[in-house]
C-alpha cells in the first residue's frame, strides 16, 4: 500500500525555514514528536533544550557544528540537538537555511539502528532525502533562498511510522 507524505510549512527564522513531514490524514511529524512528552513529564529539561537549539539554528543558520550525524555518509539526515541528553529529533538538513523536521524520540541504545522505532524514523527521512536530491536533479523541485518549491508530495510503498 502506498502512503502519500509531503512536505509542509513548520516555522520559519530570520535565518532559517523549518519544514516538517504529514502523512495524508495525520498530525506532522514533528508533532508527533512533541506528542511523546507532554508539558510536565519527566523530560521538560531535555524538551527545552531541544526548542532552544531549534531556536539558535533559526536565528544564527543550519551550519554544521549544531547537528548530530545520524544518517549514512551520502544523506543529509541528523539529529538536534548535539548536547549529550537521551532525547533526539531527526532532521533533513537540505541547506544553511532550510531544515525539515521529522520525528524521532528517546534513545536508550547505543544506536539508533538497534532501536525499532527510531530506526524508522531515520529510514523515512533517508527515503525523503533521496526523493528530494531526485526531484532537485530534475528541476521538479527547487530551492531558493530559504523556500522549497514544486512537487512536495511523495508516495512511499511502505508506511513503517503511521
Amino acid at each position: 500500500m502506498k502512503s502519500k507524505i509531503e512536505i509542509v510549512e513548520f516555522e520559519e527564522y530570520e535565518k532559517v525555514y523549518f519544514y516538517t513531514l504529514k502523512y495524508y490524514g495525520e498530525v506532522t511529524e514533528v508533532d508527533k514528536f512533541f506528542d511523546q512528552f507532554p508539558d510536565g513529564c519527566e523530560f521538560d529539561e531535555e524538551i527545552n533544550i531541544l526548542i532552544k537549539a531549534i531556536e539558535q539554528i533559526g536565528e544564527r543558520g543550519a551550519f554544521m557544528r549544531y547537528f548530530r550525524y545520524e544518517g549514512k555518509q551520502n544523506d543529509n539526515v541528523y539529529a538536534i540537538p548535539i548536547e549529550s541528553i537521551s532525547l533526539r529529533l531527526y532532521v533533513i538538513r537540505l541547506s544553511e537555511n532550510i531544515v525539515i523536521l521529522g520525528n524521532g524520540g528517546r534513545k536508550t541504545t547505543p544506536t539508533y539502528n538497534e532501536d525499532p522505532f527510531l530506526n524508522s524514523c531515520v529510514k523515512l527521512l533517508q527515503e525523503i532525502d533521496g526523493y528530494i536530491r531526485k526531484r532537485l536533479n530534475s528541476g521538479s523541485l527547487s530551492i531558493i533562498n530559504k523556500q522549497i518549491f514544486g512537487n512536495t508530495t511523495f508516495y512511499l510503498t511502505s508506511n513503517e511510522n503511521a
